[in-house]
């Protein structure tokens, strides 16, 4: 046994050696180090522009970290995985164009960038190896400086920071734990390149899973101290440690509220939590100092029973256990007011359901705001005249209204009723106040501005509106309109005539522009390059058709720039995208092709046609095994032959892949229709027996409903696939149900079945493939196998003459043809 295992190290280093890194060809390559169009964060005055550039997704950092609940988190920097961060700063003046580089940034990545209410000061914070600490640039005097030397606690608030509304200093959430020392070294992958296996043999992994802290050792992790950080003078501790994930400074910059959780509660109190949110948790307002001024809420629990005690006693101890206080929630600074606080609370015998206040020094009994009939859900704070309101109709509808804070019981005015699925799809335009605190912009006491994105003709058309508070009506400023996909960004000014928009269309890439509606002009104010030159000129189009049973599907036809119809059909790359890759907000034919290196539009630099098609219902959505099979079979037929129809698709050269579920699909229609030449198949599942609880919603676990399980199973199908298959994946995937094993054993039953297959395991790269020497490798495995089954076999010229530096002899053996 132990001579076995020790030939199977010794295959996965053989293997890892013999194949190395390979890099596709450079049109394809360049697509990988392309940097992301910068986003831009305006300041609050609109003078500003950062402009950030987002860090590549094949340089971001692929640690494993540990978990706690749904926390992902670095316990070396005490800063959470997966968060978006930016490689570069500069600044863009809106009314002249002026730019200003910051080149003077040490090496580490932007994180959480913020602009001070008076638009003088953005501060971010600069993740290292070690630790993030906070750093505010000045745009006035251009200077860049590190205004804390405390590192910062970015577990338990995804943002560890708040400006203070006057702008005068920062509230930081600091890790006093934290000692720069990894907690535990990330266990790295023994393999120096990719593992390749072809047809001939099965591997197996090394397992490696993130660790999952205990709630006592997720504590450690969770302690922080809150400190003041004026930008000029000494910074000040404010209170003690405590286990924050909530605080945000009053308006008028003088108190806090503060959020504790309460992880030293026995754990029988506090089953399944999932979120830090879900502790049980203290709230409080504070001082400055850190004093406590008034408690908001502290759940009480029943005291634990002891089984020594008596009947009589455990009585007594329940009848001397304090009665839980009405539950309050949605706790929150009343922004048009100094320093007043306003919650949700519950009704009960001595008072009704609605909201509550209190107001500075907090020595006085809460008082009633207003009565609700509905459940809360938010107050958008506006000025002393109006609010907003948003309320639950039910589960599946929101009611927004106007009211009066000095009266709100006083005819509210119903302003809008939507899904909460479309709880986003309209926001009221804000501004800052003479406090310093975002409120909703109003004009001349009546008059508001709504953004937003309505349907029409199944395209979505963005819009800004002017309301009227006391005629409850709107009027269209501006929309969006054909050959443009346009979005309001910010005003510019009080009636709605200067704005900025940022605008794309199909060959023109995303840029911000100035509207003046008063002198029906344009201007121009960001030049962002052509982030794809190799591929400017490509063609896209949606082409839609019918499934067979009255459904229509649509899909995104992407031709490359140099197509010519006279020449001829192409082969065609049917590409699976699953919902959540579907990056578009919204739906529109106009939008700026964005390349994702990781789906298959590189592949337009070979010549070939991607059809990409979000229409598959995937594994685990409702319906049955059986149905969804046929859905799919019938929505491949129908794509294959609209391609044909097109006069695009040589159908004889299709193929057709996906990623994660998606390439679960690619499997099931290989094994059960004919129309694809091969497939490739990413960090899919295939066995769904070894992910038991994948259907647990809909049919039961596969111990309830063993039949579904394995009916799912593309590898029992696996004796159908006649075509080729690519199977590619993430040696670190940790991701449920798609770890590397699924490959392995589909790669392992095709191999024994006699089909053609290749198996590529990625060392460096967990689900979602960020390593950058494993991207170039996998965009060459799979440029490399589609050109084997697209283009024409090279002629290869026969040499009779053997130099002798090169001769030898082999024992004949069956040879199979590379890549299979």
């Amino acid at each position: 046994m132990l001579f076995f295992l020790a030939c199977c190290v010794w295959v996965h280093t053989a293997l890892a050696v013999s194949e190395g890194y390979q890099v596709p060809k450079e049109e394809i390559a360049q697509l990988v180090d392309v940097p992301p169009m910068p986003e831009v964060l305006l300041n609050e005055q609109h003078v500003w522009m950062a402009l950030l550039t987002k860090s590549p997704a094949s340089e971001q950092n692929t640690e494993t970290g540990v978990r706690y609940g749904d926390l992902h988190f670095n316990p070396t920097t005490f800063m959470r995985l997966g968060i978006a961060t930016y490689s570069e700063l500069s600044f863009k003046h809106v009314a002249t164009g002026a730019e200003v580089q910051v080149d003077n940034l040490p090496a580490g990545e932007i994180y959480a960038p913020r602009w001070s209410a008076d638009g003088r000061y953005l501060a971010f914070i600069l993740l290292s190896k070690q630790d993030g600490r906070l750093w505010v640039y000045d745009i006035e005097q251009r200077k860049l400086s590190a205004i804390s030397r405390y590192p910062l606690n970015g577990i338990t608030s995804e943002i560890p920071y708040h400006w203070l509304p006057d702008s005068s200093a920062l509230v930081i959430n600091s890790a006093i734990n934290h000692t720069g020392e990894q907690q535990q070294p990330v266990q790295q992958s023994p393999l120096v390149g990719p593992v390749v296996a072809q047809s001939h043999g099965a591997l197996s992994p090394l397992k490696q899973t993130s660790k999952t802290l205990s709630t006592e050792g997720f504590a450690h992790y969770a302690q922080g101290q809150l400190i003041k950080v004026p930008l000029q003078g000494r910074p000040t501790a404010i209170g003690g440690p405590a286990y924050f994930h909530h605080f945000v400074p009053s308006p008028d910059a003088t108190n806090l509220i503060v959020a504790m959780a309460m992880l030293e509660v026995p754990q029988q109190q506090q089953t399944n939590q999932v979120s830090l949110a879900n502790h049980p948790s203290v709230w409080q307002v504070w001082g400055m100092t850190g004093f406590a001024l008034y408690e908001l809420y502290r759940p009480v629990f029943p005291a634990e029973p002891s089984m020594e005690h008596s009947g009589e006693q455990h009585i007594l101890t329940a009848i001397s256990t304090p009665p839980s206080p009405p539950l309050r929630s949605h706790f929150q600074w009343r922004a048009d007011k100094g320093a007043t606080v306003v919650w949700a609370q519950e009704g009960d015998a001595q008072s009704e359901y609605g909201l509550y206040h209190i107001s500075s020094p907090f020595k006085r009994a809460p008082r009633l705001f207003m009565a609700l009939q509905e459940p809360f859900v938010r107050m958008d704070w506006g000025d002393s005249n109006i609010a907003l309101l948003t309320q639950a109709e039910n589960e599946r509808f929101l009611r927004t209204s106007v009211i009066n804070p000095l009266a709100p019981q006083r005819n509210p005015l119903e302003v809008a009723r939507y899904r909460v699925t479309e709880a986003t799809s309209e926001q009221w335009l804000t501004t800052r106040n003479d406090l310093g605190v975002e409120v909703i912009k109003v004009v001349g006491g009546r008059y508001l501005f709504v953004r937003g994105v309505e349907t029409a003709q199944g395209q979505d058309l963005p819009f800004l509106d002017r309301f009227d508070a006391r005629t409850n009506t709107r009027t269209r400023i501006w929309q969006s309109e054909a050959p443009y996909f346009e979005e309001f960004v910010a005003l510019l000014d009080d009636e709605g005539m200067r704005f900025i928009t940022r605008r794309q269309s199909k060959q023109e890439q995303p840029n911000y522009f100035v509207h003046d509606r008063t002198f029906n002009s344009l201007e121009q104010i960001t030049h962002f390059r052509h982030p794809y030159p190799a591929l400017r000129g490509l063609s896209q189009e949606v082409l839609s058709f019918d499934r067979g049973d009255g459904t229509q599907i649509s899909g995104t036809l992407y031709l490359p720039a140099n197509y010519d119809p006279s020449l001829g059909r192409v082969p065609v790359l049917m590409w699976v995208k699953a919902p959540d890759k579907v990056k578009h907000a919204f739906n529109s034919p106009h939008y700026f092709v964005s390349v994702d290196h990781l789906g298959a539009l590189p592949h337009l630099a070979q010549g070939y046609a991607v059809f990409e098609i979000a229409a598959f219902s995937l594994p685990g959505e409702q319906g049955s095994v059986a149905k969804l099979r046929a859905q799919w079979q019938a929505t491949a037929q129908a794509a294959v032959a609209v391609l044909a129809q097109q006069g695009i698709a040589d159908v004889s050269k299709v193929a057709i892949g996906g990623h994660g579920v998606a390439a679960t699909v690619v499997l099931d229609l290989l094994a059960n229709t004919p129309l694809f030449v091969t497939g490739i198949a990413r960090s899919g599942t295939y066995n769904y027996t070894l992910a038991p609880f994948t259907f647990e919603k809909q049919t039961g676990t596969l111990w309830q409903d063993p039949q579904a399980y394995l009916l799912s199973s593309p590898l029992a199908s696996a004796d159908k696939i006649s075509a080729s298959v690519l199977l590619i994946h993430g040696y670190q995937d940790r991701m449920p149900g798609h770890f590397a094993v699924q490959s392995e054993r589909m790669f392992s039953a095709l191999n024994d079945l006699g089909k053609r297959a290749r198996l590529v395991l990625l060392p460096q790269s967990d689900h979602d493939y960020a390593n950058r020497q494993d991207v170039l490798h996998l965009l060459w495995e799979q440029q490399s196998w589609l050109q084997h089954h697209f283009d024409p076999l090279p002629v290869v010229e026969e040499i009779n003459q053997v130099p002798e530096g090169l001769r030898f002899e082999l024992e004949p053996e069956p040879q199979t043809p590379w890549p299979m």
